[in-house]
């Protein structure tokens, strides 16, 4: 017997070591071991930067621990960041204390929320261990959670909502043990569990709901879930157990409200988006989205399949489950149609909404094959059963590798046009702004760039209101930039000489450059010294071309200007002409018309470039620059006359990664039906730094 007992334990040692190896190797596959060292980016950078930002500011605002704030100065009428998360900020909280010991850096938030995401699924192979005694099953079904692409990107990333999921499974896990060796102390553990999950994120309660659902049941008699005795054998302690998690979580949310209330701060979600506030094409747009976008990252199809599968296997043999967990399943799943119901409309942007869900497809997959450890334990055992799931949890493993490199490095990534703000903050404390110094960020309609930064201030953030008020916009004209500077705006970030261009308005304000940054330009707006006038551009070159002169070997178009020459004369045409009596005809067999090389680009240059263009069919004849690394094919009509011409025009801006390149700029058609350029010129302005 002893013996037994040894084996049993040295069985019990060996799974758990396999397991967290197998962790650790697929969280390296994950590319874990560099993610881990990323600031917040990629899907939901604004959520994830919230968070950090929370933390931060607890770090550097005196660990205030009821006076949640971020970077966005949009609280108290447009002057403070004070708001506060539906979440208890324990996460943020302790993240800061961290930041007291090791100093602050970014990883440690990520360190802390990826061990507390694999302690959950620690605790869900445990848990697995304990009900089906058999370490295969323990490992592989664990580590299938682990495949969902959107536990796997936020499992070690800012959010909450992957802990709240771990302690939830932790809670699970010592409820069972508590429900199978009416041990009291695991109860307390299971509450302590449940607590801390439901601090983490309020949703994480659907499992404490549903054990206080199974206590009233038992209570008034209605349903039986142990042959011999009661679940809740002390039924009084475990009553004020549950109802203490529920009183404390609620005046978290009481606080919460009244708090955002003072500041008068809708910030963050502490209401609701229930469906029936869509009509019936809001509906179809919501679930659209979620059908074409997030589907495929919460599980691959073969998942969802097998997901299903188990609920039917469930449904059919239900008898042989432990009735607990099947009351479990009935209640949770009432209770996510009503979560869905009421936050329906946040779904078509916000996968982590559905992180809380997955305690479901736990419970599932645990119920399955407790069922079938029972009833079929011969398919239960079989190798081929076994053989047969591993390489679906293998092909599982690659496919979610494939889907978190989408959001890092993938259409999902936006990181390369906001690669600045990532690194500037060095730069601006070496030209005198402290973290103290306000700000104004170009553009954003977020609050990411200020967190980056680590700036409080403002930026194009519209304030919705919970869609139920009149929206408050910021610096989206000169009024808010204005109230931004009354406000206390010291210094304007703006991302790209382009964005001044786009944004008329800012110019204004924009007239002492403080420094440059890459791409990034910061402007004292308190400085009334003129150093830079985008407004008074110089021109250094007019490059024109009218189609009416050819070289003398008849391959490029001559400048009537000077001597400048254009490629592919060849195209010349009297068909039409919008001045003089040629123009450049380019259809798909001739699709490349007056072409220039520029050379030696500065930082800081702009370039105008218009032609008149007169289309036959539906050909989209186009102005293009290009260079390596380059392409802009962005231009707009600003001119029609009577005759089909149009005038486009193009401007564009030389940016730090264009300096000291060469730039081709041509019209090009590659449609069939052709079409007809004329009086092509380009305008090149000094770099504005000069």
């Amino acid at each position: 017997m002893k013996k037994k007992v040894i084996n049993g334990y040295m069985r019990k040692f060996v799974s758990s070591i396999l397991f967290v190896f197998a962790l650790i190797i697929i969280a390296y596959y994950y590319n874990y071991h560099e993610i881990v060292f990323k600031r917040p980016q990629s899907v939901h950078k604004w959520r994830q930067s919230d968070c950090a930002s929370i933390a931060l500011n607890y770090y550097q605002g005196g660990m205030k621990f009821f006076q949640p704030e971020t970077h966005n100065l949009t609280s108290d009428g447009g002057t403070s960041g004070k708001a506060s998360t539906s979440e208890v900020p324990i996460l943020y909280y302790t993240v800061a204390a961290l930041y007291k010991v090791f100093g602050y850096n970014e990883s440690v938030f990520r360190i802390l929320n990826t061990l507390l995401f694999f302690l959950g699924l620690f605790y869900l192979f445990r848990l697995l261990n304990y009900l089906l005694k058999d370490g295969f099953w323990s490992i592989t079904i664990s580590i299938l959670i682990f495949t969902s692409p959107v536990l796997v990107f936020y499992g070690n990333n800012f959010l909450s909502n992957s802990s709240a999921l771990a302690f939830s499974i932790i809670g699970w896990y010592y409820f069972i043990k508590f429900y199978f060796e009416k041990k009291q102390t695991w109860f307390y553990f299971s509450i302590l569990a449940f607590l801390i999950a439901a601090s983490f994120k309020v949703t994480a309660l659907f499992s404490l709901i549903a054990i206080g659902g199974i206590y009233i049941l038992e209570l008034l008699r209605l349903a039986c879930f142990k042959k011999n005795g009661k679940v809740f054998n002390r039924p009084l302690f475990h009553f004020i157990s549950i109802l203490a998690v529920f009183i404390l979580i609620g005046l978290w949310l009481v606080y919460a409200h009244i708090y955002n209330q003072k500041h008068d701060c809708t910030y963050f979600s502490t209401t609701i988006f229930p469906i029936w506030e869509l009509d019936k094409d809001g509906i179809l747009s919501v679930w659209e989205r979620i059908k074409n976008v997030w589907l495929k990252h919460y599980f691959h199809g073969s998942v969802l399949m097998f997901l299903l599968a188990c609920i039917l296997f469930i449904a059919i043999f239900y008898k042989k489950n432990f009735k607990l967990l099947n009351f479990a399943l009935i209640i949770i799943f009432s209770e996510i149609i009503f979560y869905v119901v009421l936050q329906f409309w946040t779904f078509a942007d916000h996968d982590y909404y559905t992180i809380d869900i997955y305690i479901l497809p736990v419970i599932i997959f645990a119920s399955a094959f407790y069922i079938l450890r029972i009833r079929f334990y011969t398919i239960f055992r079989s190798l081929f059963f076994k053989a047969g799931f591993l390489l679906l949890l293998i092909f599982n493993i690659y496919y979610a590798h494939q889907k978190n490199d989408e959001r890092y490095y993938g259409w999902m990534s936006k990181y390369a046009e906001n690669k600045d703000i990532y690194t500037i903050t060095p730069y601006l404390r070496e030209i005198g702004i402290s973290e103290n110094d306000t700000i104004i960020s170009i553009p954003d309609g977020s609050h990411v760039s200020l967190y980056l930064m680590n700036q409080k201030g403002w930026t194009e953030y519209s304030d919705a209101r919970f869609n139920r008020g009149e929206r408050i916009r910021y610096n989206q004209d000169s009024t808010g930039v204005q109230k931004s500077i009354d406000r206390g705006a010291r210094y304007m970030v703006v991302r790209g000489i382009e964005e001044l261009y786009r944004k008329p308005y800012l110019q204004n304000f924009c007239t002492h450059v403080k420094g440059t940054y890459n791409n990034a330009l910061i402007f004292d707006l308190k400085n009334k010294k003129i150093n830079f006038n985008l407004q008074q551009r110089t021109i250094e070159k007019n490059l024109y071309c009218g189609a009416e002169l050819l070289s003398k070997d008849g391959k490029g178009f001559k400048s009537e200007r000077d001597s400048l020459l254009f490629r592919n004369g060849e195209t010349q045409s009297d068909g039409f002409s919008y001045s003089g009596k040629y123009s450049s005809k380019l259809n798909a067999g001739s699709s490349y018309g007056m072409t220039i090389n520029i050379q030696e680009l500065k930082f800081g240059e702009s370039f105008e470039v218009s032609v008149w263009k007169k289309a036959t069919g539906n050909s989209k004849g186009n102005i293009i620059a290009s260079g390596k690394g380059y392409y802009n094919g962005e231009c707009e009509v600003v001119e029609k006359d009577a005759n089909g011409w149009e005038k486009l025009r193009m401007e564009f801006f030389v940016t730090k990664e264009m300096e000291n390149l060469d730039l081709v700029v041509y019209v090009y058609n590659p449609d069939e039906n052709p079409v007809y350029f004329d009086d092509f010129e380009i305008v090149r302005y000094k770099s504005v730094f000069e």
